[in-house]
């Protein structure tokens, strides 16, 4: 059994079948299987979830408070 990491995470693995090497991606997906480790291990590799870049958010605007009901100005009239 092979597995991978990318950095401290865990990229997917390859294992011994009878019918050949089967290799897994991250989240279990199956990557199929293949004739040789070396190519099953190219399959992990080349399907390793690439990190993203974050998307740099607008602020929130600022609560204004308010004095009172909304909408009055002296209490009751």
């Amino acid at each position: 059994m092979y597995v991978a990491t990318a950095g401290s995470d865990y990229a997917g693995f390859v294992g011994a079948g009878t019918s050949g090497f089967e290799a897994q991606g991250p989240l279990g997906e199956n990557l199929g299987v293949h004739t040789s480790v070396g190519a099953a291990q190219a399959a992990v590799d080349g399907h390793r979830v690439r990190a993203t870049t974050t998307v740099t958010r607008r602020p929130r605007p600022l609560r204004t408070r308010r004095s009172g009901a909304h909408g009055r100005i002296c209490g009751p009239t």
